[in-house]
């Protein structure tokens, strides 16, 4: 988590708009598929650290919270951490990755982006509060991948060997625990989907031999 010192960013340097700074650097969980904006295109929910819940439209361009609402010709900060964490608008250069909230772009479908010093962007992961670069990270987020592939690689998730042949347990970030057998690509968790995160997560661990092969061998036997 970012502590006081580190974000306590010097504004002549960061820029002028402290609104910016704190969609960077604050506490703030940021959701997609939940409540209110499930199967919602354009909205989010925004939790902030006092926990307080605020709807932004990033279509209407418009956010529940009081300052938005006393300044609606100006860009609260929670409208602006959407726009970070879903990669509508590049990460700037001068922050410092360690300063970013542990939580960025955690829960939500986008793939943020990084200002480059020749005035582009890049692609870029959030890997416990930081930048980085998804070359041959098998968890990488693709702009291909389809949104539960993206919370698989995205999300905090363990996953161990149950038993033969083909069981898993996984534990997810909510802390729910959930029974995966990838031969019969079933999973106990309530997603209706073909294919939901915890199977695709199970997957990626398999073929890139983080965990024992459905027959109960370790990857390298």
């Amino acid at each position: 988590m970012a502590t006081t010192e580190t974000t306590q960013i010097d504004v002549e340097e960061a820029g002028p708009d402290k609104r910016t700074v704190a969609a960077l650097t604050e506490v703030m969980t940021v959701l997609d598929s939940i409540g209110r904006v499930r199967d919602a295109p354009g909205l989010f929910l925004v939790n902030s650290s006092s926990g307080s819940e605020y709807l932004v439209d990033t279509i209407q361009g418009t956010c529940e919270c009081p300052w938005q609402q006393y300044n609606p010709s100006q860009e609260c900060k929670h409208r602006k951490r959407v726009g970070f964490v879903t990669g509508e608008r590049p990460i700037p250069e001068w922050i410092d990755a360690d300063a970013l909230d542990d939580q960025f772009g955690m829960h939500v479908d986008g793939e943020p982006r990084r200002a480059v010093a020749d005035g582009g962007v890049a692609q870029a992961r959030v890997d416990d509060g930081g930048v980085t670069d998804p070359a041959e990270d098998p968890f990488a987020v693709r702009s291909e991948d389809e949104p539960r592939t993206k919370r698989a690689k995205r999300e905090s998730i363990d996953v161990a060997f149950l038993e033969q042949p083909g069981v898993y347990e996984v534990h997810s970030a909510s802390d729910s625990r959930y029974e995966v057998d990838v031969l019969e690509e079933t999973c106990s968790c309530p997603d209706t989907a073909d294919q939901c995160k915890h199977l695709r997560r199970v997957d990626i661990e398999i073929r890139e031999g983080l965990v024992p092969r459905p027959d109960g061998k370790l990857p390298d036997a």
